[in-house]
C-alpha cells in the first residue's frame, strides 16, 4: 500500500512538471509548493508513539525530532518571506534567472520547425513598433526588440495595408529579425 501511495505521487510529481513546460505555468511555483509544503508537513506531522513501534525513545530522540519540527516550520516561514520579497521586488517582465526559462517553459511541439510551433517561450510576443505608411501601404517598421534594440524592417516588397496583420505577424517578425529574443 506505502509504494503505492509513493509511486502515485511521483507520478503527480512528473505530470506537474509536464504541466509546467506550457507557457503561462511556472514550474518554480509548483517546486516551491513542493518544498514548502515538504517542509511544512515535516514540521506539523502527527507523531507515531512509541507503543506503535515498541520502541522506547530517550530524552535525546525527543528532544531532536522537536528540533527538527521547530527548524522545518522557521524554515518555511522564511523561505516564503524570502520568495514574497523577490516577487514583489520583481517587475514581472523578466527573469532573475535568464537560463532558467528552459525549467519553465519549453517550445512545442519541439519537433516542429520554428514557423509551426504551437507556443514559444520567447518575448516575443511584448515586442511593439512604428509602421510608416505612404500611399502604396506601410513599408518600414521600427522594431523594438525584447531586449530594448530598435531593428528596422523593410516592408516594402510586401505591400501590406492592414495594420491588424501586422500586429498580428509581429511576433514572427521579431524571431527572425531581433539577435535577442528575450528581455534583459
Amino acid at each position: 500500500r506505502h509504494v503505492r501511495v509513493l509511486l502515485w505521487l511521483l507520478f503527480d510529481i512528473v505530470i506537474n512538471c509536464l504541466v509546467g513546460l506550457t507557457p503561462f505555468v511556472d514550474n518554480f511555483t509548483h517546486l516551491g509548493g513542493m518544498v514548502y509544503g515538504f517542509l511544512c508537513g515535516l514540521s506539523t506531522i502527527e507523531r507515531l508513539s512509541t507503543d506503535f513501534f515498541g520502541i522506547a525513545k530517550s530524552k535525546c530522540e525527543r528532544a531532536r525530532n522537536v528540533i527538527v519540527r521547530f527548524a522545518g516550520l522557521i524554515l518555511s516561514v522564511v523561505l516564503i518571506m524570502i520568495t514574497t520579497a523577490v516577487l514583489v521586488d520583481s517587475s514581472g517582465t523578466g527573469s532573475p534567472c535568464i537560463n532558467c526559462r528552459y525549467i519553465s517553459c519549453v517550445p512545442f511541439p519541439p519537433w516542429a520547425n520554428e514557423d509551426n510551433k504551437w507556443w514559444y517561450c520567447d518575448d516575443c510576443a511584448r515586442v511593439t513598433a512604428d509602421a510608416k505608411l505612404d500611399s502604396r501601404g506601410y513599408y518600414s517598421l521600427a522594431m523594438s526588440c525584447p531586449d530594448g534594440v530598435i531593428k528596422n524592417v523593410d516592408l516594402s516588397d510586401t505591400a501590406v495595408t492592414d495594420r491588424q496583420w501586422i500586429r498580428k505577424q509581429l511576433p514572427d517578425i521579431c524571431r527572425k529579425n531581433c539577435d535577442n529574443l528575450f528581455a534583459t
